[in-house]
């Protein structure tokens, strides 16, 4: 029986409640509903995400095996970007 549901993140959200047990395996086919269509990208907008996915790569690393507080890196993201300037 095909249920109809938006992508959340990593989730599937149902637009009517779907009788599935917890721990269902499930296959999911994909059949957008016309929302993607027109939606081809630039060569300058793919350049654009990409050097936004380098950039949160790079984050990543710098934050790897540290313990951080969430206004610490607002501190740390604000007197980077005034450097910037």
């Amino acid at each position: 029986m095909p249920y109809k549901g938006i992508v959340k993140g990593n989730a599937i959200i149902f637009e009517e409640p779907a009788p599935l047990p917890e721990g269902l395996k499930v296959a999911v086919t994909l059949e957008p509903e016309g929302q993607l269509e027109g939606m081809e990208l630039t060569s300058e907008e793919i350049k654009v995400r990409q050097a936004v996915v380098a950039s949160m790569k790079e984050f990543g690393k710098r934050l790897a095996g540290r313990n951080v507080n969430l206004g610490d890196l607002i501190l740390e993201a604000r007197e980077e970007l005034e450097h910037r300037a």
